[in-house]
């Protein structure tokens, strides 16, 4: 308590001098326990001060700084919300009234996030439903990029199938596989994900999945790069391949290493 009112004094004269001055009444408000402590290689007597709550409250309410300041305000602000709500307890009927509404609107409130469950649970049933449906149009017509990634055995770093490589070489291709909207041509088609929100995902066509398949295969050499180490460093020797991947734009797409 000392420490937290931020009271320059030695602690000993301090306590001293508030138990005197307020006359605080030994083993009825505190008890002292007198204890040893090592200084050195010496052990010297210490005298701890239990206080009580209301002691404790009263000493920090007379100390003179801003800690003491605030301590005394915040008690004020305490003691006005009790008496309010006893003032409130008074009137048995009104506080019996307001209890009765804030039960009635938990229970309404209550019904409305069930109802609304229910209700999600309903259009997710039908999401799944409509998707099933487009699903099956797709799986035979159209391809992922992911697909064709997994065609081509190119995986990222974390040994997933390179979508970002594929998009990459569609781009080159001159496909827009980029718009926020329904579209369609011979190459592609852009269809919302019902399951995820403002999600458009991207389908490539039987001929542009022969297009992209044949513009990798003719230009790999070209833009196929590795990267080296230059010393020996924790991660690799000297002339040990750092990165390897494809090069498209000036942009790097890292490949997973086999």
């Amino acid at each position: 308590m000392h420490r937290e009112l931020e009271n320059k004094r030695r602690f000993a004269d301090w306590i001293k001098q508030r138990i005197e001055q307020y006359g605080f009444v030994e083993n009825e408000e505190f008890i002292k326990h007198h204890n040893f402590v090592m200084v050195g290689n010496l052990k010297k007597p210490q005298i701890d001060y239990f206080v009580t709550i209301h002691m404790a409250k009263e000493l920090c309410m007379v100390e003179n700084n801003e800690k003491g300041r605030f301590i005394r305000r915040y008690f004020i602000e305490t003691e006005k919300r009790y008496r309010e709500i006893i003032n409130t307890n008074n009137n048995s009927n009104q506080l019996i009234d307001l209890m009765q509404n804030a039960i009635n609107y938990m229970k309404e409130n209550n019904l409305r996030v069930d109802n609304l469950e229910l209700g999600l649970k309903e259009v997710k049933n039908e999401i799944e439903n409509i998707k099933s449906s487009i699903d099956i149009k797709i799986q035979n017509n159209y391809c992922l990029s992911s697909d064709i990634a997994e065609q081509l055995g190119l995986y990222s770093e974390n040994k997933i199938p390179h979508s970002n490589l594929i998009g990459a070489i569609a781009r080159e291709l001159g496909y827009k596989i980029s718009y926020k909207h329904f579209y369609e041509d011979e190459h592609i088609a852009i269809i919302k994900d019902l399951t995820k929100n403002e999600y458009w995902q991207v389908y490539f066509k039987p001929l542009a999945v022969k297009k992209i398949i044949k513009w990798f295969n003719t230009n790999k050499d070209e833009i196929y790069y590795e990267i080296q180490y230059v010393k020996n460093t924790k991660y690799g020797k000297r002339g040990e391949i750092k990165e390897r991947g494809y090069k498209i734009e000036n942009i790097c797409y890292k490949i997973h290493n086999y």
